[in-house]
């Protein structure tokens, strides 16, 4: 096999320049010395007879040459990274491998601990790195920096009008979302109308790694116009700000209902029509024959299914007649 005499070597610093437009960076996430990714950078360019990175004024953008290599060059590592990591047959009990999960806050509840305590009892070699969803998730995948994200199906919140071809996926469970305020709100009573709903102060979550503003983010999200006055790290805050307040919260019934039993709060039905939305799970193609990873997304499939029928059981227990 003929590599036109190109130093395998080379192909790590080569992704690491690409990807980090600076030397001194570089460096340090390959752990070498600046002089030392200095020469390699120097060899790549003699390779490639292009400067591959060039100044503009005090920082270093890609030449055209640089820019065309960035997603080849990384798809080869992320394959031969793969090739190696994989084991044609998959153990639970003995594999060695660390996983990136990326979640929507809105499955965390009843969800990630069941997912954790299958994953410490079952393979307690895989470590899972949990990270919640932000508008970089998708090229996060792309890129390998993530294994999986489990997140809803709505294409406005990554600011894309389709998934990439090169993205798996598998739905999931319906969203609800609804509204929450103080149980002892001084102007709700047993129901919310939309001109009370609409009139109220909001506070919503605004998720890591937003680059709209929250305005913005809930129109792409719920489809309205709302007057948020307040926002908070995340959904999962939403419940914990309600109390003696004449707050109005609009989060995932999951999440409310995670709270209700412990925080004095009471939920009502969103008065207007949203767009349906679904969890979604999410890897990246080069990872479909991967025996570990098809194990842990099926391992996160069966229990979310399990998770949204013993809902389904509970809400029917609670309408069932005393």
């Amino acid at each position: 096999m003929q590599f036109h005499r190109f130093d395998l070597n080379l192909l790590i610093a080569l992704d690491t320049l690409l990807r980090e437009k600076n030397i001194t960076r570089a460096a340090e996430k390959v752990f070498v010395s600046q002089p030392a990714m200095s020469a390699a950078l120097h060899r790549l360019r003699d390779y490639f007879d292009d400067p591959l990175l060039v100044r503009v004024g005090r920082d270093m953008e890609l030449s055209p040459r640089g820019q065309s290599l960035v997603d080849p060059v990384r798809e080869a590592l992320l394959l031969i990274q793969t090739a190696l990591g994989s084991q044609p047959t998959f153990t639970a009990a003995t594999t060695q491998r660390e996983f990136t999960l990326i979640m929507s806050e809105e499955a965390v509840p009843g969800l990630l601990p069941a997912i954790l305590e299958r994953v410490s009892s079952e393979a307690p070699g895989i470590r899972i790195n949990i990270e919640l969803v932000s508008q970089g998730a998708l090229s996060r995948l792309e890129y390998g920096d993530a294994d999986l994200c489990l997140c809803m199906d709505s294409l406005r919140l990554f600011d894309v009008r389709a998934f990439p071809d090169t993205l798996r996926s598998i739905r999931l469970r319906p969203v609800r979302w609804i509204c929450a305020v103080d149980r002892n709100h001084p102007s709700v009573g047993d129901t919310m109308t939309l001109e009370q709903y609409l009139s109220l102060p909001h506070v919503f979550g605004r998720p890591s790694g937003a680059n709209v503003s929250i305005d913005q983010f809930v129109r792409r999200l719920l489809g309205v116009d709302l007057p948020v006055h307040i926002t908070v790290p995340s959904l999962l805050h939403l419940p914990l700000v309600l109390a003696g307040t004449r707050l109005v919260a609009t989060l995932p019934e999951r999440i409310a209902t995670m709270f209700t039993a412990t925080f004095p709060v009471k939920t009502f039905p969103l008065p207007f029509q949203t767009e349906p939305l679904h969890e979604i799970l999410l890897w990246h193609k080069r990872n479909e024959s991967d025996p570990a990873h098809a194990w842990l997304r099926n391992l996160i499939v069966r229990l979310t299914l399990s998770a949204d029928l013993r809902a389904q059981d509970a809400a029917a227990a609670r309408q069932e007649p005393v």
